[in-house]
């Protein structure tokens, strides 16, 4: 199937309101029709990319992490990760904190992007997400539930 018919058949559901689309930057990611929130939507487009995702789990393990702690654990110029996180503070994932000379970086909503971590975590494909994962349920209150996907989407 080329991709102007693709295309053509995703708009057509969009506009049937089957499916939200979430467009940014060169990206149009695709969801079921008012099952997921739109802040939802936008961590969860954040996450399906390498660098963002490997961010933000970075920030979850060590909430207020500076640029140079978080450039220390990465393989990108100061450039590139400045680039990101000014794409995840305004997408509205991450809060950037001016503390003297020094920014503080933090999840905004850390609870949230857990549980979508844990939920979609079968389609992440990417040990981190599941060293985090571990690591969150283990450390749960006891009697808390850690919903799948299947169980979200129901």
């Amino acid at each position: 199937m080329s991709i102007g018919v693709l295309e053509y058949h995703l708009n057509h559901l969009v506009q049937r309101g089957l499916l939200t689309v979430d467009k940014a930057e060169n990206f149009s990611r695709y969801f079921p029709g008012g099952q997921i929130e739109k802040g939802k939507q936008r961590i969860l487009s954040a996450l399906r990319q390498e660098i963002p995702r490997g961010m933000i789990l970075f920030l979850l393990r060590k909430p207020g992490a500076t640029h140079g702690e978080l450039l220390a654990n990465f393989t990108i110029s100061g450039g590139t990760l400045s680039y990101h996180i000014g794409k995840l503070s305004s997408m509205g994932v991450i809060r950037v904190e001016k503390v003297g000379r020094e920014s503080r970086l933090t999840v905004i909503d850390p609870d949230k992007v857990a549980d979508l971590l844990i939920v979609y975590r079968r389609t992440f494909l990417d040990k981190l997400v599941d060293d985090f994962v571990a690591v969150y349920v283990a450390n749960r209150a006891p009697g808390e539930q850690v919903r799948d996907a299947e169980e979200d989407a129901a």
